[in-house]
């Protein structure tokens, strides 16, 4: 699922730009080399919440004050609201916010920043506010804490990350169960007869997966209303990848999912009484139709009993949400076979190709890295085999 939704002006002004901080006023504006222009770029103040809310209820759906303070006031890795604003007599008319995550690096852990929910008034559109707050981003956190910028625009602002230095590192797989068809459908009335030809194919396709997927006998799984934080962490400490990913700790666990818009709970599959894997499970609304995501895993790497474990997982997450139009895991960390066997089918792939969106990783790296390009704790940051990615690592879940 992409992460910014505004789609960023093609014809910037010839003189919009951005300064070093160390030339900006005490206030942290960016001031312009115009006297005539409208626009203050700066860093987000706490008197600017009423105004981005406003923004956010105009531009992308009704505004929710649990659900920023969760995002961005409540978040353990960072102490300031890391976003930059645009402001036409001192209304906010654009926003550049960012999520930030912990991310493991190696054996160090580095801070991440994800753009998100970027946003530009309709009525202030094609004035270069999306270029000016994302240079204006980069430049406010060149020389501060956070290593690296990574996102997953949708298909509107991809262009406009490529525009501004992002570069590519993959595009990441989510593997869909379909159990109503027609949730697949957005507005696109030619997909109609797509959705009730799909219905009847999608019916037998589950049907000869669930009596081929043959879970364990010998493995326990059990539910939780939250995640046991203790044994999550013990698991994803169990075996660790070397590639970059969120910090499964307790900070984690005790945070990412607090999330208002969605709910969570969580399986924890066991031998022998033993845990072996665990999964998150989330669940949300979306215009009246259930999506449950598989959206974190532990361990993340291979161990001797792990596939054992998620196998018995998703049989159970199954059976427990049928009522859901779909059930959805995004990237590697659960193999792909595994998913097969359980009726989920990539959106690589015929027939959700044709329907869906593919989800793009891009990257941008801030700090210095000895001197080394596009490199974060010498991990090359634009190579897809150093980065694991869930739907934990994204911020719309």
């Amino acid at each position: 699922m992409a992460t910014e939704h505004t789609v960023p002006e093609e014809k910037p002004r010839p003189d919009d730009r951005t300064i070093d901080d160390e030339t900006a006023s005490a206030s942290g504006d960016e001031p312009s080399s115009r006297t005539d222009d409208p626009y203050v770029v700066r860093p987000y103040r706490p008197d600017d919440r009423d105004g981005f809310l406003e923004l956010y209820d105009l531009v992308l759906g009704e505004r929710d004050d649990e659900w920023f303070h969760w995002k961005y006031e409540a978040n353990p890795y960072i102490d300031h609201v890391p976003m930059i604003v645009a402001t036409y007599e001192s209304q906010v008319v654009g926003a550049k916010p960012c999520f930030a995550l912990e991310l493991s690096v190696g054996s160090t852990t580095k801070l991440g920043l994800q753009p998100a929910d970027v946003m530009v008034h309709p009525d202030h559109r094609r004035n270069g506010l999306y270029s000016r707050t994302t240079e204006r981003v980069k430049d406010h956190y060149r020389n501060r804490k956070p290593a690296l910028f990574f996102n997953f625009p949708n298909e509107a602002t991809l262009s406009g990350s490529l525009k501004h230095g992002w570069r590519t590192v993959q595009e990441v797989p989510t593997f869909y169960r379909v159990q109503q068809p027609e949730s697949m459908v957005d507005d696109d009335h030619r997909l109609a007869a797509l959705s009730s030809l799909a219905r009847p194919l999608a019916y037998g396709y589950r049907t000869a997966c669930d009596r081929l997927a043959d879970p364990p006998t010998d493995v326990t799984v059990h539910r939780f209303d939250d995640v046991p934080i203790e044994q999550f962490v013990e698991l994803s400490d169990r075996e660790t990848p070397g590639t970059i990913h969120a910090n499964r700790d307790e900070t984690f666990y005790g945070w990412r999912f607090d999330n208002p818009r969605w709910s969570y709970d969580a399986y924890l599959a066991s031998r022998g009484g033993r845990p072996i894997a665990g999964v998150v499970v989330g669940t949300s609304v979306d215009d009246g139709s259930r999506i449950t995501c598989l959206t974190d895993v532990v361990p993340l790497d291979e161990t001797t009993d792990r596939r054992d474990g998620l196998r018995a997982i998703v049989d159970r997450v199954v059976e427990n949400h049928r009522d859901a139009a779909l059930l959805a895991a995004s990237g590697r960390a659960i193999p792909s076979s595994l998913l097969r066997r359980f009726g989920f089918r990539s959106d690589r792939r015929l027939p959700h190709s044709r329907v869906t969106l593919p989800t793009t990783q891009v990257t941008y790296p801030i700090e210095d890295d000895g001197g080394h390009e596009w490199t974060v704790g010498g991990r090359a940051v634009t190579d897809r085999s150093n980065w694991t990615i869930t739907f934990a690592e994204q911020d719309s879940w």
